[in-house]
């Protein structure tokens, strides 16, 4: 150390990346000459791609989910649905092609793993997305925590996404997959 330098603690950074979030990595997009002049004149290569980005926004359709459930936060049973379960969804919200929703856990320890699993093929390959300890219920018996998930834009047609929650507390896992349905989100097209 030198002089008047004092020591700075590290600071806690977080890290994600774009395919953990369900995007794609990269967009590559190839436009052949039509000619022998148009690989050799950049104002011909510029109008392609003008031409080309334009054509893509005439064509560009607008996707967006909706829930297939009702949210368990809207029955009047739902508390004691957290108690007898230890985990459930409580609410959902889609924008566009984004999914946020909030999850009530019992309190049962202070070190908590919360995940949403999601399937966008019917569960040949599925993806674990972290939740975040957002508030604890006054009286401290349970805790929310948040997630996000991103649809790829270059989803297919018709697409529906399928997922369930799970909760790892105190050497315990327990799960809320709706009642063994598991909720659904449905993807439309205008």
């Amino acid at each position: 150390m030198h002089g008047n330098s004092t020591p700075t603690k590290p600071i806690k950074k977080k890290v994600s990346f774009a395919d953990n979030a369900g995007l794609t990595l990269e967009n590559v997009k190839t436009i052949p000459p039509q000619s022998e002049d148009d690989v050799m004149t950049g104002d011909n290569i510029l109008n392609n791609i003008n031409c080309g980005l334009h054509m893509h926004s005439l064509r560009r359709r607008k996707e967006y989910l909706s829930p297939s459930f009702v949210e368990p936060c809207k029955a009047d049973s739902f508390i004691e649905r957290v108690y007898r379960q230890n985990v459930c969804l409580e609410s959902v919200s889609c924008d566009d092609l984004v999914v946020t929703g909030v999850i009530r856990v019992t309190n049962i320890g202070y070190a908590k793993e919360v995940t949403v699993r999601f399937t966008l093929d019917e569960w040949k390959s599925f993806r674990d997305v972290w939740a975040d300890y957002f508030s604890s219920n006054l009286d401290g018996k349970t805790e929310q925590f948040t997630f996000r998930i991103t649809v790829p834009v270059d989803f297919e047609d018709k697409l529906e996404i399928e997922f369930a929650i799970r909760y790892c507390v105190a050497d315990q896992e327990f799960w809320d997959n709706n009642f063994g349905r598991n909720y659904h989100l449905q993807c439309h097209t205008e």
